[in-house]
């Protein structure tokens, strides 16, 4: 995807037809929540909480629209690859906007990636036990294969997107409907007492649940592809969270009234809720699912986060080599350094299953951080440009803006769902944002030479219009 070279917005944003429709938005927008690490996420929580867990996944919802709106209208306005990189350098300086993105999208990746594709070995291991003995991580094959196929420019990508997407949520759905319809009346009533409902439980379960509701941003950095990002932007991002909460909340009560709880806390919970569901001779079609659940994470995660590195380097925040891009306009070095960064951390992990839980919480924390960002960079920019366009205003601000500060900033501090992970999460997040914030340091003053924390708006009093509507969508 280029740029305008001298001012860095993207094309397609101005009414140019672009490739991604209402639809591929949308898959773009929850390509990163329906798959395996997610789904195991989800069913841990239900197995640790019970019917709290559906609490937190309706108090993560509300948390999610708050980042959705300021997404929305920060996109719009500053309708740029580099997302959140963009918006936050305007507002607060290049420093944070480093950490913001580095801290809370490539980290993100390098923790949960990883987990994502030790779960794919582990799943072959049981289905296909010799392809894993001669290739021993077939995985890292599933993420060079998507990488090549990323090389191939966003047209590829959305058909493959949009095919992937919708086989995950009409399998997820199935599961949690044929579950509940299976289900013995009272045990559904049973697990559905109110009187087991302990809002303290549930909000320590937030953490947990906010993982499924994460990454519905990730549609930003296509905003230049988009045929009508005015329109197709906000709608998608918020038709994604409805869809998300929708067929978690299901999968999660059928795995309630499904399974026992010690089997929902396993490594394996997906597949034994499938098993439960469908029977013994669903292990392949399931396996093949959350395959196809694996393939849409890569699918998504490679294109937009390539693009974000893409945008920095393009303002200067990375080396400047991570900004080009090749004849099919795919950021070709972003990606390619991308892909191997994840494949050097996915190796020594081996086949251990049972840290997928504390590596997918830290990446949550890291995700909470820039999204606590993200919206300072909001009210700094309404507050500095309040004469600037905005195709999107996010209703009653400040309000979502303040409240989602302050929901994740509590979410943060209590992220552990027990006491005995409450260490290695906050290692592990202590260690993504100490490196982002070392590098951030470095790279401002000695590379960049600037102050780190001075906003820079030139870029964004000199940029590209606003999205427009297009005529071929009126």
């Amino acid at each position: 995807m280029s740029t305008d070279s001298q001012t860095g917005a993207a094309p397609g944003t101005d009414g140019r037809r672009g490739a991604l429709g209402l639809s591929a938005m949308v898959a773009t927008a929850v390509g990163v929540v329906v798959v395996q690490s997610t789904m195991i996420t989800m069913l841990n929580g239900a197995g640790i909480g019970g019917i709290n867990f559906l609490l937190a996944i309706g108090f993560s919802a509300l948390l999610a629209l708050s980042y959705v709106l300021s997404f929305a209208e920060l996109s719009l306005m500053l309708p740029r690859s580099g997302s959140v990189s963009a918006y936050t350098e305007a507002a607060l300086g290049p420093g944070l906007a480093i950490v913001a993105t580095l801290s809370g999208y490539v980290a993100v990746a390098l923790l949960g990636i990883p987990a994502e594709l030790v779960l794919v070995d582990t799943l072959l291991e049981q289905v296909a036990p010799s392809l894993t003995a001669t290739l021993r991580y077939p995985s890292l094959l599933l993420l060079a294969l998507f990488c090549a196929l990323n090389l191939r420019g966003v047209d590829l990508f959305a058909r493959l997107q949009s095919g992937l997407v919708t086989i995950m949520f009409t399998g997820l759905f199935a599961i949690g409907i044929i579950g509940l319809s299976r289900s013995d009346v009272t045990i559904v009533s049973t697990a559905l007492t109110l009187g087991a409902l302990d809002v303290r439980v549930a909000v320590s379960l937030v953490a947990l649940a906010i993982w499924g509701l994460v990454g519905l941003e990730f549609v930003c950095p296509m905003i230049g592809d988009a045929r009508n990002a005015r329109r197709d932007v906000p709608r998608s991002m918020l038709i994604g969270l409805v869809m998300i909460v929708a067929v978690y909340g299901l999968f999660c009560l059928a795995a309630l009234v499904m399974l026992p709880a010690d089997k929902l806390t396993g490594a394996t919970a997906h597949m034994d809720l499938a098993l439960a569901v469908f029977g013994p001779q669903a292990r392949v079609a399931f396996a093949v699912l959350a395959l196809l659940g694996s393939a849409t994470l890569l699918n998504t995660v490679l294109a937009s986060v390539s693009r974000m590195i893409q945008g920095m380097a393009q303002s200067g925040q990375l080396p400047a080599l991570l900004a080009r891009q090749n004849r099919q306009g795919a950021p070709v070095w972003a990606l390619l350094v991308f892909t191997l960064a994840i494949g050097a951390v996915r190796a020594p992990l081996g086949m251990d299953a049972s840290a997928i839980l504390t590596l997918t919480v830290a990446a949550a924390g890291c995700w909470l951080v820039a999204y606590i960002i993200v919206h300072l960079d909001l009210m700094v920019l309404r507050w500095r440009l309040p004469q600037r366009a905005r195709p999107f205003r996010s209703p009653w601000f400040p309000l979502p803006q303040v409240l989602g500060i302050l929901g994740m900033g509590y979410v943060f501090l209590n992220i552990s769902p027990t006491p005995e992970m409450a260490a290695p999460i906050y290692k592990n997040v202590a260690f993504m944002l100490g490196g982002t914030l070392l590098y951030s340091l470095v790279w401002t003053l000695l590379v960049m030479r600037r102050n780190p924390l001075r906003p820079d708006l030139t870029g964004v009093l000199h940029d590209a219009p606003t999205p427009a509507q297009p005529h071929a969508a009126r």
